[in-house]
């Protein structure tokens, strides 16, 4: 009983420890966002969300998932102490990083008319997208950096920089947004990206790394094993990406540029709740379950528990985030935004199912399933923009929090059937009835949003405290809520 109150309590201090730099970054955005939506008002805020679901799409095509594979790799030769190999590691991913960045940069010079007819329906676009590759070299590189800063475990220098790149991204964006308007969204984008890379480059000159000279046979069969990993990695990211790029360019041709800067104002709001559970699941989480896997009742042990955590931390943000949601939109963007209030309501009851989603899906990455995996991603990314697409054309902007709902149910009855026919696994009632709980609680709120937005508020407000006292009461079940307040007291007196 220890050891698992042991387990629950390192999860519950991942989630806090992992999430911090990354909740600072979405402020950040939010902020960034609150200043687009002010000085150029939701076609501002769509025109800045379409150019940046393009340079998304691309980069995650042209990075190679470089950045997430070669952490390993880094690592293990940093840690040998062996100059030699060091050199030649490091030199082998520097060149790598830098072949990523010129292919950024090309494939969007050639591509730039073909991404403006995508996205806006003609090339008017096409000098704003040619001058946003140079966005690209500044972006991989920077990426490179803080790979290079993980791989060497430089964690204050990591953290520094991410924290420093996006606070002075913002300072510089700004100014142009308030001098030249929505012809500021484009300058703004390399700008940031620039003043980013100029700060992890400072951070990166600290950590003395000797080089090695390679030719290009060299450095393409050493880092062959680093690219084919990346880009099974990357994968995922890159379908997530396609949907929402073409999702994006979708809206502005059935709809228009309104329409899709309120769905990225409520996308920003909500990512900027939940952002630091699913950071935590994907940095500690599956870590922690590679190392279990060959050993089956701790791995599928593990899985539990950090379902159960998962949803109930979920439950009680999704929660405060219903009843707030109003006072979030006119606090961190305008009045001009309320309208998406409807959509953020409607998406947010995807969140605890995508919790349990994620959980259940590292399972097959830590198992080495990667052709499963990838299986699952296709249909579940593939069925979410078909139900986008299908949604929006009738309930407009409503419907995509709708069909986001149906879509994450699909991809859970998915999982429940792959996990059970590959490892006999299947999640325990426990985190079942967590889950039924906390939609009825959400479905309350919801009624009452539904029927009286403007005067249900004290009804709300009681709902999603009854339900976070309850969510609270299930995780003081679990690692006693009153010793670890004690201890973290204890703590603060020394």
């Amino acid at each position: 009983m220890d050891h698992k109150k042991g387990t629950y309590h390192s999860i519950l201090k991942a989630t806090s420890i992992f999430g911090g730099v990354q909740v600072f970054s979405i402020l950040i955005t939010i902020i960034r966002g609150k200043f687009v939506a002010i000085l150029l008002g939701t076609a501002g805020m769509g025109l800045n969300g379409l150019f940046m679901s393009g340079i998304n799409l691309i980069k995650s095509l042209t990075s190679l998932g470089i950045p997430e594979s070669a952490v390993k790799e880094l690592s293990v030769a940093y840690s040998s102490g062996d100059e030699q190999k060091m050199a030649q590691t490091f030199s082998v991913f520097r060149n790598w990083i830098w072949f990523t960045a010129c292919l950024g940069l090309v494939i969007t010079l050639i591509f730039a008319s073909t991404l403006s007819i995508s996205a806006f329906g003609d090339d008017s676009q096409t000098t704003a997208f040619r001058w946003l590759s140079i966005n690209f070299v500044f972006t991989a590189l920077t990426g490179g950096v803080y790979t290079y800063l993980r791989g060497t475990r430089q964690i204050k220098h990591l953290a520094k920089a991410t924290v420093l790149g996006s606070f002075f991204g913002l300072l510089t964006s700004i100014p142009l947004f308030y001098w030249l308007g929505k012809e500021g969204v484009v300058p703004s984008i390399v700008v940031s990206a620039a003043t980013t890379y100029l700060i992890s480059l400072y951070f990166a000159r600290k950590v003395q790394i000797p080089k090695a000279k390679l030719t290009f046979k060299q450095t393409f069969d050493l880092g062959k094993p680093m690219v084919l990993l990346g880009l099974n990695l990357s994968m995922s990211t890159l379908l997530g990406f396609l949907v929402t790029y073409v999702l994006s360019a979708f809206i502005v041709q059935k709809g228009n540029l309104s329409d899709l800067g309120l769905y990225n104002a409520g996308v920003t709001i909500i990512t900027g709740y939940v952002g630091m559970v699913f950071t935590a699941i994907g940095t500690d989480y599956y870590p922690r379950l590679a190392g279990l896997v060959h050993d089956e009742s701790k791995w599928k042990g593990l899985v539990q528990q950090q379902g159960e955590l998962v949803l109930i931390i979920l439950g009680v943000v999704v929660l405060i985030l219903m009843v707030s949601v109003q006072i979030l939109i006119k606090v961190l963007l305008s009045d001009e935004f309320l309208t998406s209030a409807d959509y953020i309501m409607w998406s947010v009851f995807a969140l605890p199912l995508k919790g349990i989603v994620w959980v259940q899906g590292f399972v097959l990455i830590a198992k080495g399933e990667n052709k499963i995996f990838l299986t699952t991603e296709i249909i579940s990314n593939a069925t979410m923009l078909i139900l986008n697409l299908v949604f929006y054309s009738w309930l407009g902007l409503t419907g995509l929090g709708i069909s986001m709902v149906i879509s994450y149910i699909s991809a859970q009855l998915m999982m429940v059937i792959v996990l059970k026919r590959y490892f006999n696994f299947s999640l325990s009632w426990d985190v079942y009835k967590l889950l039924l709980v906390i939609f009825v609680f959400m479905a309350g709120i919801m009624l009452v949003h539904l029927q009286n937005p403007a005067f249900g508020i004290w009804i709300k407000l009681g709902t999603a405290m009854l339900g976070s006292l309850y969510l609270g009461w299930e995780l003081h079940k679990k690692i006693n809520l009153t010793e670890t307040f004690s201890t973290v007291l204890a703590k603060f007196k020394k």
